[in-house]
């Protein structure tokens, strides 16, 4: 025997309820704008470093061997930059969560590398308190009684 409440459950399908799906389409446009900006952002700096690995070999015209391995770290840098561009956020994070579970050690010691990193980055932005031993005191601070 259906009652009423068990027919209703599909709710209703009024103005609400295109508000709220309007709202989620835009938060998800938002969202994957800001991604792929962030996704051209980090292809652009990972080109740069490329061409600054190849700025440096450059240095190297006395030693062949040298240079060709700057210019080759250069090739693989720049490979990776085009693979960033190229590849959608979900494809570079399974490819990540699959080398993750391939090798979890390896994961937790980048982890812990780049935690320690940000730990040092953010901590050397402190002002650091200068010793009492090496402070410098003004005479005018403590006068001294007259002889």
């Amino acid at each position: 025997m259906p009652n009423g409440t068990q027919e209703g459950r599909s709710g209703p399908a009024g103005p609400d309820r295109d508000d709220a799906r309007s709202f989620a389409d835009t938060l998800r446009d938002q969202t994957h704008g800001y991604v792929e900006k962030r996704k051209a952002d980090a292809a652009r700096l990972v080109s740069d470093v490329g061409d600054a690995i190849r700025d440096t070999g450059t240095g190297f015209d006395g030693l062949p061997q040298l240079k060709e391995f700057f210019d080759q770290a250069a090739l693989g840098v720049d490979a990776l930059a085009e693979s960033i561009a190229r590849r959608s956020f979900g494809e570079m994070y399974d490819e990540v969560h699959a080398a993750a579970r391939r090798r979890p050690a390896l994961a937790t010691a980048v982890a812990v590398m780049a935690g320690f990193a940000l730990f040092r980055t953010l901590n050397a932005q402190k002002a650091r308190p200068i010793p009492r031993s090496h402070a410098i005191v003004p005479v005018d601070v403590f006068p001294t009684p007259d002889l």
